[in-house]
């Protein structure tokens, strides 16, 4: 397993403005904080927030899942796929029985 080193890197605060990558990242950064701020990056940033929440709210409720069963990074990847597999396809079967599904050819 490989463990991620911070060492050497510097915090905000403590970086020098005379790095030669110094000015891209802060172009980069304002840039980014400018698109979040849109209409268009809020509306995205408040679907993200809100769409996981009921995913892993339904599969522990109604799926009574407590605890992964597996060990190890890997494992525990596949078992999360299984995981949403099976609530997609829950999810795709009532939408099927309620007519809501478009057949695709």
């Amino acid at each position: 397993m490989h463990r991620l080193s911070f060492e050497g890197c510097l915090h905000e605060s403590q970086r020098e403005p005379g790095n030669p990558g110094e000015s891209q990242y802060l172009r980069y950064k304002q840039q980014r904080r400018e698109k979040l701020r849109s209409e268009e990056g809020y509306a995205l940033s408040v679907r993200r927030m809100i769409e996981p929440e009921s995913v892993f709210g339904q599969m522990k409720n109604n799926r009574n899942f407590r605890r992964f069963l597996l060990r190890g990074l890997p494992k525990v990847s596949l078992e999360v796929g299984w995981l949403s597999l099976a609530h997609n396809l829950l999810k795709w079967a009532a939408m099927n029985q309620k007519g809501r599904v478009r057949e695709q050819v």
